[in-house]
């Protein structure tokens, strides 16, 4: 019996797909010539040009010319620009973290203060309403009725809680980051 081996495939589709992603490991090069026009190639240009742009996948440097020791200082120039552009990033991340803490931190603050500002206004209700009044005796606890004169100083004390809880809140001081208008 004869065996047919089958050749593997592989080194040939390895082969195929290498030719065909050739071309797009080229770099593409964008410059200003000396009359001022914009020119575009796969190949870097010779002698002076102004603002050379490299665009590409390929990691081989490009042939050595006279123009070698700008494209390193805009090189420089551009990694400061990006540090810096991560710096100011970074920044705005933080501020917006902070400002979603002090943002939830006044939501509850607000959630709280109409719970209680509600909470004072029913309780107020209750003691104008006429209803015998109660409270309970610390050392006992026993429930004791309010007479009249404790039931006033009650809703005295009634209506200064709702009025405090009900009012919105003040306005936070100015920073002392914020220098005054002169």
């Amino acid at each position: 019996m004869s065996s047919i081996r089958a050749i593997p495939a592989t080194p040939l589709l390895f082969a195929l797909m290498l030719g065909v992603s050739a071309p797009v490991l080229s770099q593409i090069y964008s410059w200003t010539d000396d009359q001022g026009r914009r020119q575009v190639s796969d190949r870097p240009p010779e002698g002076n040009v102004k603002d050379l742009n490299v665009k590409g996948a390929r990691t081989a440097a490009p042939a050595p010319s006279s123009t070698s020791v700008p494209a390193a200082k805009a090189d420089e120039r551009k990694s400061q620009t990006l540090n810096e552009k991560a710096l100011d990033f970074n920044k705005r991340q933080l501020e917006r973290e902070e400002n979603r803490i002090k943002q939830e931190k006044a939501d509850a603050e607000a959630r709280e203060r109409a719970q209680r500002c509600e909470q004072a206004q029913g309780y107020l209700r209750n003691l104008q309403a006429g209803g015998r009044a109660t409270r309970l005796d610390p050392k006992t606890g026993e429930r004791l009725f309010l007479d009249d004169k404790e039931r006033e100083r009650e809703l005295v004390e009634a209506r200064r809680s709702a009025d405090s809880w009900c009012k919105p809140p003040a306005a936070p001081p100015a920073s002392s980051s914020q220098v005054p208008a002169k």
